[in-house]
């Protein structure tokens, strides 16, 4: 663990001279991490370095915080996904998008944490309300699905087949 400036060359007086930015370098998990600290702060690049360390050590033990993932509202994880279903399957795009459209409409604006299965189911019943076709509603719900966390799709389906 090390902060340091490096030295250049000045080109007109031909002097060594420091950098006026702060880099740090350590080693993790075998390889050289060497970056700017982007401060003039030599306490402020430590208090860098220790954090970049940290972020590298949760990623690397999987202890990744996925909170932001959970306070996403819906409409913005569908636009997410519809952006990258587009790219990997082209000939499908237009049906993702009309089925997210009306998941959007009407449950768009709740957090991902807040979709349960009484919020699935409820959504079931405004979308019949509305003449939909039941295989059309439950599309919907399977693009629904796709959108949320693996872990909480697969609550949620476990709790409707219980439900049945």
């Amino acid at each position: 663990m090390a902060v340091y400036r490096p030295q250049y060359k000045d080109k007109k007086t031909g002097k060594m001279q420091h950098t006026k930015v702060w880099y740090y370098e350590f080693v993790f998990a075998g390889r050289l991490v060497k970056e700017s600290a982007k401060t003039t702060s030599k306490t402020v690049a430590k208090a860098a370095e220790q954090a970049r360390r940290r972020d590298l050590e949760k990623g690397f033990n999987g202890l990744s915080d996925g909170r932001q993932n959970r306070i996403r509202d819906l409409g913005e994880l569908a636009r997410t996904f519809l952006a990258d279903y587009q790219v990997r399957q082209p000939k499908s795009a237009k049906f993702a998008e009309h089925a997210l459209s009306h998941v959007i409409r009407i449950i768009g604006a709740l957090m991902a944490v807040d979709v349960t299965d009484k919020t699935v189911v409820k959504y079931q019943t405004d979308r019949l309300k509305e003449s939909a076709a039941p295989k059309s509603v439950n599309d919907e719900v399977g693009f629904l699905l796709r959108i949320l966390p693996v872990a909480q799709a697969g609550a949620i389906r476990a709790q409707l087949r219980s439900q049945k």
